[in-house]
């Protein structure tokens, strides 16, 4: 490595530093909470959506927030839903089918709305997981981790960064 590209990369990572280890520390607070707080045994999910709230590069980590919320809810609501296709026809499992019914509306319902790519990334991706997990494991378990994931993320930006509750990228 030249010594330019040595000075770059160190820039990075002066840069994203302190943003890296807030969401590290707002992924393990999540996930204590959520576990504690709420009785999950596994709350992934909470943990997950701190980190997604916190990235380094993200220019607004509010706003990124409330589209992951969006995606969110769209993933599960869809997911629920398709739980009222049937699961087989005749001697026919047509889970995948299911699979890709859910995925495709929910990530069809988010691009709607003209919002960031995370938005039908995280509808696409909770309609999978709804479906996958089974509603008990998925639906409403999933949506609180993410709520307390949310709110600590969006806490750390406000107090750390002292970020404004702002809908501005």
């Amino acid at each position: 490595m030249s010594s330019k590209t040595l000075l770059a990369v160190r820039q990075r990572i002066r840069e994203s530093f302190t943003r890296v280890l807030a969401a590290t520390a707002a992924a393990a607070l999540a996930y204590w909470l959520a576990r504690v707080v709420l009785g999950q045994s596994q709350p992934i999910f909470a943990a997950i959506t701190a980190i997604i709230c916190l990235a380094p590069g993200i220019p607004s980590h509010f706003r990124q927030a409330v589209n992951l919320l969006i995606g969110v809810s769209i993933g599960i609501v869809v997911g629920e839903l398709v739980f009222l296709l049937p699961d087989s026809l005749g001697a026919y499992d047509i889970g995948e089918l299911r699979v890709g019914v859910a995925i495709f509306t929910a990530m069809l319902i988010a691009t709607i709305f003209g919002l960031p790519p995370v938005v039908p990334i995280q509808a696409g991706a909770s309609a999978l997981l709804v479906i996958l997990m089974g509603p008990q494991a998925a639906g409403l378990a999933r949506y609180l981790d993410v709520l307390l994931g949310t709110a600590v993320g969006v806490s750390f930006a406000v107090l750390f960064f002292r970020a404004r509750l702002s809908f501005k990228d």
